[in-house]
C-alpha cells in the first residue's frame, strides 16, 4: 500500500507540473511569419512595405520603392535557419540569404517584440547608420545612382534596409581615387562574410600615384628657374626674396634640403599643396633658410600634374 500511494503522489506531481506548463506561451509561429514576410518583401524590392514592419525610424529617402530596386542585388533565398524564443517576447532568428553575384552568403540577425499589441521587427546586427563624408576630399559618392554625398561635408547617415548596395566615387579633379577599391563598388548592408556589426561604406580616398611625383617635379623646376632669376625672382618662394637684399652673384649656388610633406589640403573643391625646404648657399655668409612653395593642384589637358603656386 505504501508503494501505490507513493505513485499515486508522484503521478499528482506530474499532473501538477504539466498544468503549469499550459499556461506557458511557446508559439513562435506569428515571430516566424513575421521574418518570412519581411525578407519576401525585400526579395520583391518593396522597401516600403519592409520597412513598415519594422519600429526603425527611416528616414523616408532610404524607404523608397524605386531607390532600393536600383539597387545592385537584393535579397533572395532567405531561410530561417535558427530561432530562440517566442512569440511572447525576446524572439530572435537567424536568416541566411544570398545575393545575386556574391561569392559568400550573408546572415542576420534579427529581434521581434511584441509592441502595442502586435509583433514587430526591432532591429538586427549591423542596423545602425552608416555614416560616410567628413572626408578632405572633393569627391562625391552616389549611392544607387541616386542619392549623392560630397565628402567634404559633414558625416552623412545612411539608415538602409539590408541590400547590396551601387556606389560610385567621383573626384571632378582627376586627383584621388579610392585606395583598395574601384571607383565603382557593391556595399553590403550588412557585410558579407564578417562582421555583421558593420557595412562595406568603409572606404578611403587617396591621391593617384602621380599626384607626389608630378608636384615634385613640378617645384623642381621653380627651384630651378629661381636659381636662374639669382634667386630674387617670382619663382622663388617669398620667404627667400625677403631673406636676401638682392641678386645673387652667378657663383652663388644653392641646395634645397626637403622637409617633411608635401602638405595638402582642401580649399573651395581645391586641392593645395605646400612643399618645405631648407635653403643653403655656397656663400656660408647667407643665413640658411625655410621656405615652401605653396599652390593649387590640377590636371593638365594632356593628363599630368599642374601646380599653379599662389602669389
Amino acid at each position: 500500500m505504501r508503494k501505490r500511494t507513493a505513485l499515486v503522489g508522484v503521478l499528482a506531481i506530474a499532473v501538477s507540473l504539466t498544468g503549469c506548463a499550459r499556461g506557458i506561451d511557446t508559439d513562435d509561429s506569428g515571430s516566424t511569419a513575421l521574418v518570412e514576410e519581411f525578407f519576401a518583401h525585400l526579395k520583391a524590392g518593396e522597401a516600403t512595405k519592409a520597412a513598415a514592419l519594422t519600429t526603425i525610424d527611416f528616414p523616408e529617402e532610404f524607404i523608397d520603392d524605386d531607390f532600393y530596386r536600383a539597387s545592385d542585388a537584393l535579397p533572395a533565398d532567405a531561410r530561417i535557419v535558427e530561432t530562440r524564443g517566442y512569440d511572447s517576447g525576446g524572439f530572435r532568428a537567424t536568416v541566411e540569404y544570398t545575393f545575386d553575384g556574391a561569392e559568400v552568403p550573408g546572415t542576420l540577425e534579427l529581434s521581434v517584440s511584441r509592441e502595442d499589441g502586435e509583433l514587430r521587427i526591432t532591429g538586427w546586427r549591423g542596423d545602425t547608420p552608416n555614416t560616410i563624408g567628413g572626408i578632405e576630399s572633393a569627391a562625391t559618392v552616389t549611392v544607387n545612382d541616386q542619392l549623392e554625398y560630397p565628402l567634404a561635408e559633414d558625416g552623412a547617415e545612411l539608415q538602409l534596409l539590408p541590400g547590396a548596395y551601387g556606389v560610385r566615387y567621383d573626384d571632378p579633379t582627376g586627383l584621388t581615387r579610392l585606395l583598395g577599391t574601384d571607383d565603382a563598388f557593391t556595399a553590403y548592408v550588412p557585410n558579407l562574410g564578417g562582421d555583421e556589426s558593420e557595412a562595406d561604406f568603409s572606404f578611403s580616398p587617396a591621391f593617384t600615384t602621380d599626384v607626389e611625383p608630378g608636384l615634385a617635379a613640378a617645384v623642381e623646376g621653380l627651384q630651378a628657374a629661381c636659381a636662374a632669376e639669382r634667386f630674387v625672382g617670382p619663382s622663388c618662394p617669398a620667404e627667400l626674396t625677403g631673406s636676401l637684399p638682392g641678386p645673387l652673384g652667378d657663383s652663388v649656388t644653392a641646395e634645397w634640403f626637403r622637409e617633411p610633406g608635401p602638405v595638402f589640403t582642401l580649399i573651395d573643391g581645391e586641392y593645395h599643396a605646400t612643399s618645405s625646404f631648407r635653403v643653403r648657399f655656397s656663400d656660408d655668409a647667407l643665413p640658411i633658410t625655410t621656405v615652401s612653395y605653396t599652390g593649387v593642384l590640377t590636371r593638365d589637358p594632356a593628363g599630368g600634374i599642374a601646380f599653379t603656386p599662389e602669389p
